[in-house]
């Protein structure tokens, strides 16, 4: 009987995905097989219009996921389907749960923010920017190549191709399970340690905000986006002592999230630290060689904070947490401490 009902819920997601290609114009179907074809690794036991088509990595996690085929069997979604390229692209696991909402939304009704089909339904992010396009996190949406149905419960259903691979906040291997579950910008930096951010620490900045009574910043609920300074940027032994609470305003951008992709480059955007008699901007910029930066610049400064520019590279952008989203910078900004020439050497 199980197994039985493990065929029928792995045949109805097979079939949804089959029906989306059969929906689509002969136009963004072959668009789509173009960029989705990836021969090489197709699946043997999977219809030959349909392997053009979907991507053979999500599809079989789609069909491994027993949610995920309850879900498309039986309930109203939309599913956010990478590329090829884009697995070919991604490092590490896939969260295909993270990839559905339980509600059909085409390009156009898609909020501000939606939650995510996984444990503890982490948000999803959605960006519509001056040019038209709209982004799901970090990941743009292919419109030609959105597609809709209805299954045989009735419901609607939505599949939206994207160019990157959405991913989750998550814990280390070592860490408890569910130790941490959707957790907001203050948890992540409280519990850094145990998530999994690469070889990234952020331990001195954690002391500062303690001391600096800014805690409530961080676990504001809304919609902000957050620049956390490393470890290795503390290495001039003076710099910690300058992250006063001003500061650390400066490192939050209110009621605007702001992932790179999506981002208006150099575009100034209003900090936290923006008073009568402190102004402080950010904005977001790539270099040639392709590295993501952000720039604060003091517009108005005082005796403690001077006005200037100061540079930080993006080490590890885009993580995503329950009030907005955090970039891991490799220096803190708004303290004018270092020449050009030192800067580029750190």
């Amino acid at each position: 009987m199980i197994e039985h009902h493990r065929r029928r819920l792995s045949a109805s997601a097979a079939l949804l995905l089959l029906c989306c290609c059969c929906w689509a114009s002969t136009a963004a179907g072959a668009e789509l097989a173009d960029k989705l074809r990836d021969d090489t690794e197709l699946s043997q036991s999977t219809a030959k219009t349909f392997r053009r088509i979907m991507p053979v990595r999500f599809y079989s996690l789609l069909e491994q996921n027993p949610v995920a085929n309850s879900t498309l069997s039986l309930r109203s979604c939309t599913i956010f389907v990478p590329t090829n390229e884009a697995f070919q692209r991604h490092r590490g696991s896939t969260h295909v749960l993270y990839h559905i909402i339980t509600v059909a939304l085409s390009k156009d009704q898609l909020p501000k923010t939606v939650s995510s089909d996984m444990d503890g339904n982490p948000p999803l992010y959605i960006t519509k920017n001056r040019n038209g396009d709209v982004y799901v996190n970090n990941a743009r949406i292919i419109p030609s190549l959105t597609v809709e149905l209805t299954n045989r419960e009735g419901k609607r259903q939505v599949m939206h191709i994207i160019d990157e691979v959405l991913e989750p906040l998550t814990t280390l291997p070592t860490a408890k399970p569910d130790a941490i579950t959707n957790p907001d910008a203050y948890q992540f930096l409280q519990q850094a340690d145990l998530l999994n951010i690469g070889d990234n620490r952020v331990r001195t900045y954690r002391s500062q905000v303690a001391l600096m009574k800014k805690e409530t910043i961080y676990s504001a609920p809304g919609t902000h986006t957050f620049l956390l300074p490393v470890d290795e940027g503390f290495k001039l032994s003076t710099r910690s002592s300058l992250v006063d609470a001003k500061v650390i305003d400066g490192h939050v951008i209110p009621n605007t999230v702001i992932f790179t992709a999506a981002s208006q480059h150099d575009e100034p955007k209003t900090s936290a630290a923006f008073e009568d008699l402190l102004k402080v901007t950010v904005s977001f910029f790539k270099q040639k060689d392709g590295k993501m930066y952000v720039k604060s610049n003091t517009i108005i400064g005082d005796a403690k904070h001077p006005q200037g520019v100061v540079l930080a590279e993006i080490v590890k952008a885009n993580i995503p947490v329950r009030n907005g989203v955090v970039h891991l910078i490799h220096r803190p900004l708004m303290i004018i401490d270092t020449t050009v020439t030192q800067f580029l050497q750190l």
